[in-house]
């Protein structure tokens, strides 16, 4: 299916808006043609009559005052007319498109945020952004500067050229000599210019995702001293955005230049050609006068039909990309019609899993896992042993490529998407804040919450007592990704999001492995109260925050090479007190009782 016949179907829920638009276009198009015709009166028939007190009107004598002002009074109205119909035309037809825009934009969010993290992670978020709010409007213009302008264009042609040819025939016929060269001109020009607005929109899109992400990272720019580099790579991005708009800008100059110098060519031609035949007495004043006004009708809708071909490419340029995000497949694909999960009891499972990134690198290799209800396990182990891979496939944010990952027995991949995710409560390595205030960030775990509950959840999550020494409380702004807190108070804020949501189910990733010991210490504490009730399954570093849990599975490439509890572990003198060695001789730390291996 073309791009233009998928942005059709955005406008079909309304057509009967389109309908009355259309009809109003026409009035409007056939007041447009009025307009020189009280002027054709006045030259052929009240000038010639200056001498005489009355002139003929359709069998009738009128004043000669009288005339000169009814001539002047239907100027007016016809201008008055056309201009309230064109209001009226105009805020149908920016309703419709900004409407289509509406959907095209929330049905491209919600595509975003549907897609799996593997979509995510391999673009940048600036280009995403970019997408949504900039080349989304295309849609708009396809239909407004578009559809719209041929539809006028083809009607206002088809009304002058009808009334022309009746006039003059041979005139009419000259005044279409010059229409092979000005379509010839567009489309010589229409390709050009949709490549050229291709390329300007992706340097655009660049020019967005740069800035973002060096705004975003402004910490690390200033703590690394590295303004001038950034401001290096803005400029760089930047200087290209402006080579692609200068080529396409030039390119439009041009080719509008030599459609204006072929429209006067053939305003020249009938001028000429016109005077000759007022001279010979084929043609009135008047008649000429008409003709003329005619032509501009005749040229302007030609003019307009090659710049909306033009515009019409580069906002092809735009859908395409916008239709490039919605035909995303998704690679953690619901189910039609797949039902809830069943209540949980928090057992989770992952038997003889697989999983890649990307082809031919093997993340997790036949892997299997058994949590039991309210059990509390930890996956420990090197960097790149695949632990945050295990947690990331629970919760369905990727699919293994083998095996499978089940809750109480039952495949997720059988179920909601949703469903799933809403048995579980996740606290991350670094805690991520919305922008909003201290209480919608924790109500984020439960929406609809009460006051009441939300409060207890920062109760039990020991943030209750900072937040109360904020500036307003729960009311406080956390700035945009929580900046205006420290990284203890963003962790027990996410905490309590956890809390708050009261799941059978419980991942933790890394939950304190940026924070300094005397605050991993409270949040370890504050996270053993979240971890009596529900099934608990924690990635972490930190062998000492979990030494005493149920069961500690270690990894390596991807499989489990140990299993069995701190203890049991450490008396093996195996990976596990390698580990512990290597960072109890950073931490100077170790349970009780607990002698170095």
């Amino acid at each position: 299916m073309s791009i233009y016949a998928r942005v059709i179907r955005y406008y079909r829920p309304y057509l009967p808006q389109i309908l009355l638009a259309l009809a109003l276009l026409m009035v409007t198009v056939g007041l447009n043609l009025l307009k020189p015709w009280p002027v054709k009166w006045v030259i052929d028939t009240l000038l010639p009559a200056a001498d005489n007190e009355v002139v003929p009107f359709h069998g009738h004598l009128l004043n000669l005052g009288e005339a000169i002002g009814g001539a002047a009074l239907s100027v007016v109205a016809i201008y008055l007319l056309n201009g309230l119909f064109n209001v009226g035309n105009s805020y149908l037809l920016t309703d419709i498109g900004l409407k289509a825009l509406l959907h095209l934009r929330t049905q491209m969010y919600a595509c975003l945020q549907n897609l799996p993290l593997h979509f995510h992670d391999r673009r940048r978020s600036g280009d995403s952004t970019f997408r949504v709010a900039y080349d989304t409007q295309a849609i708009q213009t396809i239909f407004n500067r578009g559809f719209v302008t041929v539809l006028g264009a083809v009607v206002t042609l088809i009304g002058t050229f009808t009334i022309m040819f009746r006039m003059d025939r041979a005139l009419a016929l000259c005044s279409l000599a010059v229409v092979p060269l000005l379509w010839g001109t567009i489309a010589f020009y229409a390709e050009r210019i949709r490549k050229q607005s291709t390329t300007l929109q992706q340097e655009e899109s660049d020019v967005l995702a740069t800035a973002t992400e060096g705004l975003s990272a402004i910490r690390v720019v200033h703590a690394f001293g590295r303004e001038e580099h950034e401001v290096t790579n803005f400029a760089r991005e930047a200087r290209q955005s402006y080579g692609a708009n200068l080529r396409l800008t030039l390119t439009n100059t041009i080719s509008s230049l030599l459609i204006g110098l072929i429209t006067a060519a053939g305003t020249a031609l009938i001028l000429y050609v016109g005077v000759r035949h007022v001279i010979d007495g084929r043609l009135k004043v008047g008649d000429l006068y008409v003709f003329l006004s005619y032509l501009v009708m005749l040229y302007q809708p030609l003019e307009q039909l090659s710049y909306t071909a033009w515009s019409m490419e580069g906002a092809a340029a735009g859908m395409q990309r916008v239709f490039e995000i919605l035909d995303t497949e998704d690679t953690v694909p619901e189910k039609p019609e797949a039902p809830p999960l069943p209540p949980a009891t928090g057992k989770i499972e992952l038997r003889g899993v697989s999983f890649q990134y990307e082809a031919g690198d093997p993340i997790l290799r036949d892997f299997s896992l058994e949590v039991p209800p309210g059990k509390t396990v930890a996956l420990v182990g090197g960097t790149g042993a695949g632990k945050t891979t295990v947690l990331s496939l629970v919760p369905r944010f990727y699919d293994p490529s083998a095996g499978q990952v089940l809750i109480d027995g039952h495949d997720l991949r059988d179920y909601a998407k949703k469903s799933v995710r809403e048995t579980m409560a996740i606290v991350l390595q670094d805690t991520l804040l919305l922008t909003g205030t201290v209480e919608e960030n924790i109500a984020y775990g439960r929406l609809g919450a009460k006051k009441s509950e939300i409060r207890e959840a920062a109760v039990q999550a020991r943030a209750h007592d900072f937040i109360m020494k904020l500036p307003q409380g729960y009311d406080t702004l956390v700035g945009e990704r929580g900046v205006r807190l420290s990284g203890g108070q963003r962790q027990r804020v996410g905490i309590a999001r956890a809390f708050l949501k009261r799941a059978p189910i419980l991942l933790l990733d890394e939950p304190t492995s940026a924070l300094d010991l005397e605050t991993e210490a409270e949040i370890m504490e504050t996270l053993g109260g979240l971890m009596r009730v529900p099934t608990t399954l924690i990635v972490t570093h930190r062998l000492n925050t979990i030494h005493h849990v149920d069961q500690i599975y270690v990894m390596a490439a991807g499989a489990v090479v140990e299993s069995g509890t701190g203890p049991e572990l450490l008396a093996k003198g195996g990976l596990y007190a390698r580990l512990w060695n290597a960072g109890n001789g950073e931490r100077s730390r170790r349970p009780a009782g607990e002698t170095p291996v």
